[in-house]
């Protein structure tokens, strides 16, 4: 995972992006600058 400089210092949280039936499309944002950290990816 490639974190930008500005949060190194900052806690990362899973978002779920999309949730169809049983499955969700989730992905790590950062709390401080809102931006995405990995790529989104879909478990059902």
């Amino acid at each position: 995972m490639d974190i930008p400089v500005e949060c190194f210092d900052h806690i990362p949280i899973l978002r779920v992006l999309e949730s169809v039936g049983t499955c969700e499309t989730t992905a790590l944002f950062c709390t401080e600058c809102n931006k995405q950290l990995s790529e989104s990816k879909t478990e059902c």
